[in-house]
């Protein structure tokens, strides 16, 4: 039997094939890393409003001055929202004793319930 050369048609389509495969898995490299880099972006953006926006409610509560306790809804401009909020800033007591108060102050965003930022103020005198 006689077998004839293949031709050099075949290894280039063959190399250029390998090459568009490599292409393809490296842009859907490229895209997941791009888009967990977006969520990333937002997630330190809410994170550093809610901490400018807990800043000052826990200063208040560790000075003895009293703060609003409760839940206050924002919504995705950090501005006092009615209906459909994007944020919620939770203040609680956690103990109350004879040194003084203990509170939590936390910022959630509503989408995912996660915790952006939490504080812990306490007032009162130092524990000996």
């Amino acid at each position: 039997m006689k077998r004839s050369p293949r031709s050099g048609v075949f290894y280039f389509l063959t190399e250029l094939l390998f090459v568009i495969l490599c292409f393809a898995l490296c842009s859907v490299l490229c895209v997941r890393l791009f888009a967990l880099s977006a969520r990333q972006h937002q997630l330190a953006l809410d994170q550093n409003q809610a901490l400018r926006r807990l800043q000052p409610i826990a200063e208040a509560l560790g000075s003895g001055r009293e703060a609003a306790l409760g839940v206050q809804n924002l919504d995705e401009n950090w501005q006092p929202a009615q209906d459909q909020p994007a944020y919620r800033i939770e203040t609680e007591i956690l103990e109350q004793n004879e040194y003084g108060s203990f509170y939590a102050v936390r910022a959630v965003r509503v989408r995912d319930n996660r915790v952006l930022v939490e504080l812990h103020p306490a007032t009162g005198e130092e524990k000996p």
